[in-house]
């Protein structure tokens, strides 16, 4: 779902919304290898700081062994100017530290194909493409940078504060915004995982009053091939530069 700035926008505004529109594509991906399965509820025990230290020295691992996963999805938004949620489905696939695809599939599809280097999101009904450039553009990467922290863990105390607990044979995690400039992207991030580190489920919440529940399926953790993280729109495609070259 593209963010429109709407007619009476001032330039900056317009180029903001390029980036929220990049976010609400890429945001959900950015969480999802440390989403996981909601268990039916028991009483939930706080994790102390080094339970979650311990947990995050885990996922680290997970991540830096480059271990790829790809899973089917199941994606409800809710926005303040929409009666009903927005829902969308497909698959995702995410090899760190940051080569992602996800397809969205139904009546509205859309690639967004990221390659560490660039951003492209492919809307086959308007037969359109934008791209971003990550390393040309510091104001993406950076974001960018920022939201992967929830993803790869190699950073993320830099960026939030983190409180867990654990529900039976799941953690639940939440990550709040420490910094101001990641506050006007995200306002929070409830995670759960299995204990074997398995996403399954993911609470976004953004300061502008949408919130976004995804779910996974059919978690695999089988090698994704490079080709899987390269995209070309096809011939007649409208591509654009929101940003500029």
């Amino acid at each position: 779902i593209a963010v429109n700035a709407g007619n009476n926008q001032s330039p900056i505004t317009d180029r903001q919304s390029h980036l929220v529109s990049a976010r609400l594509h890429f945001g959900p991906v950015l969480v999802f290898l440390a989403s996981v399965f909601l268990t039916a509820v028991l009483r939930a025990a706080p994790l102390s700081q080094d339970e979650i230290t311990d947990l995050v020295k885990r996922l680290e691992a997970v991540y830096q062994n480059r271990t790829s996963l790809q899973a089917d999805f199941r994606e409800e938004r809710h926005m303040a100017i929409l009666k009903d949620p927005v829902v969308n489905q497909g698959k995702i696939w995410f090899t760190p530290p940051d080569k992602i695809r996800r397809e969205i599939t139904g009546n509205s599809p859309s690639t967004t194909v990221i390659d560490g280097k660039k951003m492209t999101i492919y809307y086959p009904n308007l037969k359109t493409a934008e791209q971003y450039d990550l390393e040309k553009r510091p104001i993406i990467r950076q974001s960018l940078q920022a939201l992967t922290a929830g993803l790869n863990f190699q950073r993320v105390s830099d960026y939030y504060s983190i409180e867990g607990t654990k529900e039976d044979k799941s953690y639940v995690i939440t990550l709040t915004p420490k910094t101001a400039s990641i506050r006007r992207l995200v306002k929070s991030l409830t995670l759960t995982m299995q204990t074997d580190l398995t996403p399954e489920k993911v609470d976004f919440q953004s300061p502008r009053g949408e919130r976004v529940f995804i779910s996974y399926s059919d978690v695999k953790r089988d090698p994704v091939p490079d080709s899987e993280y390269e995209f070309n729109p096809p011939a007649g495609t409208n591509v654009t530069n929101p940003f500029g070259s």
